[in-house]
């Protein structure tokens, strides 16, 4: 009988293992980020046409705190700001003092980025996963979608490193992170209320 027990349990290990490996690059995405579920970091940011000139050279700092809330804070070449606050979207350009409001929900066509703040199985469900070391490439489902593809790079301990994001025209968006720190970031920064005086186009229909 303890013969018997002994193998049984020498035959389930291996299998435990095997299923563990065969995770899907879409299950190892999502694991890898549920380690980290809120962090700041600087980003530099590269915008590619398809004919190769670089469009938008940009720096600025970003803000994440799982789910949902995120403070994106392009500082060059032209300051722009980008915060969700669990519902709405909101976006401000100083320059041309307009203010864009959306719900979140409808933000991820317009924003891929959206995708790691919410971290969520049925958004990823929409994308087809392949997984190259660390770097995972989501391609949409939806044929009809503006974006080919989105790569992001992120290591085993969760730590998000770049996110590229590429329109079905060719334009390509690269983002690279630095100074990533694991700090749960201010609630304050997650809070937006539009200047007196800016335009708001409001999309939350």
């Amino acid at each position: 009988m303890m013969k018997k027990l002994w193998l049984s349990m020498l035959v389930a290990v291996p299998m435990l293992a095997t299923t563990s490996a065969w995770a899907t690059p879409q299950q190892t995405l999502s694991s890898r980020l549920d380690k980290v579920n809120a962090f700041s970091a600087n980003f530099t940011q590269k915008v590619i046409s398809p004919d190769g000139e670089i469009l938008v050279d940009g720096t600025g700092d970003l803000s994440i705190k799982r789910p949902n809330l995120f403070r994106w804070d392009t500082k060059t070449p032209d300051a722009s700001l980008l915060v969700s606050d669990g519902k709405t979207v909101w976006y401000y350009s100083p320059f041309v003092e307009q203010v864009t409001a959306m719900w979140l929900k409808d933000a991820t066509e317009q924003t891929p980025f959206v995708l790691l703040t919410r971290n969520n199985e049925k958004d990823w469900s929409r994308y087809n996963v392949k997984q190259l070391a660390d770097t995972f490439t989501l391609t949409p489902k939806d044929k009809t979608s503006s974006m080919d593809e989105f790569i992001v790079t992120v290591s085993k301990d969760g730590q998000v490193r770049n996110f590229s994001v590429v329109e079905s025209d060719g334009q390509r968006s690269n983002y690279t992170l630095s100074k990533f720190t694991r700090t749960t970031p201010a609630a304050d920064l997650f809070k937006f209320t539009p200047p007196k005086g800016v335009e708001l186009d409001d999309q939350r229909q």
